[in-house]
């Protein structure tokens, strides 16, 4: 498969830390030297925001390295021909979701894609949640994730309108091999769990998008903590445990359901 588009489509241009870096290798290189301003800048950026992770970046919305996660997430709950569909909680404009449905078409599957999202933006947050987003924060429309998908030339997935607690309650699949929750908020993770969890089949994969564990990665980007505390309060009674995996300068974790 051409897996390319996870760095050359959506808003995948590369930035470099320092632009200065091209100029001077420019005239250095010949000279057999490589100029390195970032490491400087990627230490005054820590001086003024104590963030260590380096500021270059790929994609607004997710990464490079939180693409290939879901790449291979994906591609896992299709190769062993985990039971049930797709679903993405929180699809927004459907950048991540014309991924997904990539992956899918790759294994010529008759799986469908379930996407959820109220297009209003974000509801309002708790104090759980930070202060990074405000209410309405995010908002887009179904017309801009139809429009992506047809850029791509692919289908729509099955699109579910509306707020989790109503369009979850009634409109998840029967049985789901891969989920993808992004709700950025305390009560939009767990209200997920909530409906979703019940309906993942026996090794199921289950994706959790800003999910950040400080004693783990202290740098991690810990800007929406309810997402944490979501899961780790609706997953403390269940045999799955909720493995946090490197995602460059964003967050991921994820579990698997359990085969017993």
């Amino acid at each position: 498969m051409d897996n390319f588009f996870i760095t050359r489509d959506f808003d995948w241009q590369i930035r470099r830390s320092s632009n200065i870096d091209r100029f001077l290798n420019l005239l250095t290189r010949r000279l057999g030297i490589n100029a390195n301003t970032a490491d400087m800048i990627d230490r005054s950026i820590y001086k003024f925001t104590g963030l260590k992770f380096s500021p270059t970046r790929s994609g607004i919305s997710t990464n490079v390295e939180q693409r290939i996660n879901m790449y291979h997430l994906v591609s896992q709950a299709l190769a062993y021909d985990i039971d049930g569909d797709l679903v993405e909680v929180g699809c927004n404009e459907g950048q991540s979701s014309v991924l997904i449905t990539k992956v899918i078409n790759s294994f010529n599957s008759d799986k469908k894609l379930h996407v959820y999202d109220s297009f209003e933006g974000l509801p309002s947050a708790r104090s759980e949640d930070g202060n990074s987003y405000k209410k309405g924060d995010l908002a887009t429309s179904q017309d801009v994730l139809i429009n992506n998908f047809a850029a791509h030339g692919l289908e729509p997935p099955v699109i579910h309108k509306g707020w989790f607690e109503d369009t979850l309650s009634q409109g998840l699949p029967e049985t789901i091999c891969f989920a993808y929750l992004d709700g950025d908020l305390y009560d939009s993770i767990l209200v997920s769990l909530k409906y979703v969890y019940p309906r993942l089949s026996r090794g199921a994969v289950c994706l959790i998008d800003d999910y950040c564990d400080p004693s783990i990665n202290p740098d991690g980007w810990n800007h929406l903590p309810g997402v944490k505390k979501a899961c780790d309060e609706f997953m403390a009674d269940k045999p799955e445990k909720i493995c946090y995996i490197y995602s460059g300068s964003f967050t991921h974790a994820y579990f698997r359901k359990s085969l017993n």
